[in-house]
């Protein structure tokens, strides 16, 4: 499978190149931009660097967009155009009826868009999937020790809300926020509790006042307790069996989950029906949330 690469637009960007180029492998077929600085890239890692977007379009199967799409936007459409499916790293600075738009012009193209959701593509969940069934709370952490913006949160709330409607299968009836000001700009703490139509609740909390990056989570059910530390890459389960509580630890294979994400797109790109050309009206739905949730962040993250 031939696929493009848009939005490496600088050397300052090699290394996320490099891990994009890692994992899409031999399908990477070649790359635009309209930044020269580009140039060493292409030649240094025998990459072609197309002069135009639609050469570009006209000779591969789909299209990875890297960094924010908003620059790229129009670029987008043409290739969904053009038949090319997309995988976007992040659509946090577009506003809902671009996306709505995106999606629109995918389905009548018969193209497949994908967002970059990685956290459903981790060794450690795919270890542990299996084994859950039905669960009532999913508690998420995750710690950073640095200062976010809004749009980074957008693109984290984002991925758990997808990661938590996979298991949970159910719609949001409420959400609530609380946001902890630093100063007009930033907040030290994120918390977003919601709970669904089916009775299931989640909890998400960001921390960005922390020494090191962290993230794990728990699902609580009825009679089990499944947690996943993925930093450390480790996952155990505590079950209550007859009176007794058996743990049971996960040996979890070294993969590393971008891989594993961008095997999936290609994989379904190569397997496409009308089925699962575009999983639009959850994603959609699920975008819009990101949207409500992040300006209720906003709003109620000004200092007193």
């Amino acid at each position: 499978m031939k696929i493009g690469l848009i939005g490496i637009n600088s050397l300052n960007q090699e290394e996320h190149f490099k891990t994009i180029r890692q994992a899409l492998y031999k399908n990477l077929y070649g790359m635009f931009s309209h930044s020269e600085d580009t140039l060493p890239i292409s030649s240094n890692y025998n990459v072609k660097l197309f002069k135009s977007a639609s050469d570009l379009f006209q000779q591969t199967d789909a299209v990875y967009f890297a960094n924010s799409l908003k620059p790229n936007y129009d670029f987008a459409l043409n290739a969904l155009k053009q038949s090319c499916h997309l995988f976007i790293e992040d659509v946090s600075e577009l506003n809902f009826e671009d996306v709505k738009h995106l999606y629109k012009v995918a389905f009548e193209a018969r193209a497949k868009v994908q967002l970059k959701l990685t956290k459903m593509f981790t060794p450690e969940y795919i270890e542990v999937r299996d084994y859950l069934t039905t669960a009532k709370l999913i508690e998420i952490n995750k710690s950073f020790p640095k200062l976010m913006r809004f749009d980074d949160y957008f693109s984290e709330i984002l991925n758990n809300l997808y990661f938590a409607y996979k298991n949970i299968h159910s719609g949001v009836k409420k959400f609530s926020t609380l946001a902890l000001p630093i100063d007009n700009n930033h907040v030290s703490l994120v918390h977003i509790r919601l709970e669904y139509d089916n009775g299931a609740i989640v909890n998400i909390k960001f921390s960005s006042i922390a020494t090191e990056n962290d993230s794990y989570l728990y699902f609580h059910e009825n009679d089990r307790v499944v947690y996943i530390n993925f930093n450390k890459h480790y996952a155990n389960k505590l079950r209550f069996i007859e009176g007794q509580i058996r743990r049971r630890e996960f040996t979890i294979p070294k993969e590393e989950a971008f891989h594993i994400e961008m095997h999936n797109f290609i994989n379904s790109c190569q397997n496409l029906d009308m089925q699962n050309l575009t999983e639009s009206p959850t994603i959609l739905k699920l975008i819009q949330l990101s949207h409500e949730i992040k300006e209720k962040l906003i709003q109620t993250s000004q200092p007193f």
